[in-house]
């Protein structure tokens, strides 16, 4: 019998961080593994996986302004982000953790390892190689492009859809993955009322960044990182083509790195290979869905 999934609430700080936990009662002390999905992404984006990594405590939440967790009020920056993380596995009662994420997730996660290596036992990063980054030059630009975002907000609110459809086909437009793989993230991610659905995200997560890392700041954040590190790179994903990767990757000490087929979802288009990296990786009984 597979392990079952279950809904969790965590109340933090008097707001909601939502998840989705599965863990075999038959097991004791199974290792824990905490997921970190990608921007406008959420917790049903590990779904798919869940099923493949059988012998973990396995939780995915949705960050803050994702799915049915609440916004933050302070806002979405990176060094926010990752303590909300720590928080969250405060709430779970857990010391430490496999970290796993998924593009955004990828990149919250390895600042995490970094500012608190004793609580990250493994990295896995899924189609993403450390946070974005820009030229230094480019910053002024940078802030004065967040500060018009945030004086007119009423441009990121969401647009109404008539139907989950219509939904559905408004995010394959903005991203390529399996139509099944849409559907699973739209369920998460909408919210219903009497004239149609809108986004249930939190409309600042659209809003421009006010600042960049330089590239040089992302090679030293991963040139820190103490733990072993895996990473999954997508044949026709975002990592790919992109002239930094070799040499971000070849900044990660204890590193091992495969490439897959697929796109940047893949891990939920094409879950078993993804789920089978894993297992080998941190060493756990693979299942292969026979």
């Amino acid at each position: 019998m597979r392990p079952r999934l279950e809904s969790i609430a965590l109340t933090i700080d008097g707001r909601t961080i939502s998840g989705i936990r599965q863990r075999d009662q038959a097991i004791d002390d199974p290792p824990r593994m905490l997921c970190l999905h990608g921007w406008l992404d959420n917790a049903n984006s590990f779904v798919p996986m869940m099923p493949f990594l059988p012998a973990f405590d396995l939780v995915a939440i949705d960050l803050p302004g994702h799915g049915y967790s609440d916004a933050l009020p302070q806002g979405y920056a990176m060094h926010e982000l990752y303590y909300q993380v720590t928080r969250v596995m405060e709430a779970l009662g857990w010391p430490d953790c496999h970290l796993l994420g998924h593009s955004l997730g990828g990149s919250i996660a390895p600042m995490l390892a970094v500012a608190s290596p004793e609580s990250v036992q493994s990295l896995i990063m899924i189609e993403s190689s450390g946070p974005l980054s820009e030229p230094a030059e480019e910053l002024p630009a940078r802030m004065a492009k967040a500060l018009h975002n945030r004086q007119r907000t009423e441009r990121f609110e969401s647009r109404l859809f008539a139907s989950k459809e219509a939904a559905v086909e408004a995010r394959l437009k903005a991203a390529r993955m399996a139509n099944s793989s849409a559907r699973l993230i739209i369920d998460r991610q909408l919210s219903r009322s009497e004239d149609g659905y809108r986004w249930r995200f939190d409309p600042r997560w659209r809003f421009a960044s006010p600042q960049y890392l330089t590239e040089s700041q992302v090679e030293a954040i991963l040139a820190a990182i103490s733990c072993r590190t895996l990473t999954v790179v997508a044949d026709d994903g975002f990592l790919a083509n992109r002239s930094e990767t070799a040499s971000r990757l070849a900044c990660l000490k204890e590193h091992h790195s495969i490439r897959l087929p697929g796109h940047h979802h893949l891990h939920m288009d094409t879950p078993e290979p993804v789920a089978a990296a894993i297992n080998q990786f941190l060493g756990a009984m693979p299942d292969l869905g026979s």
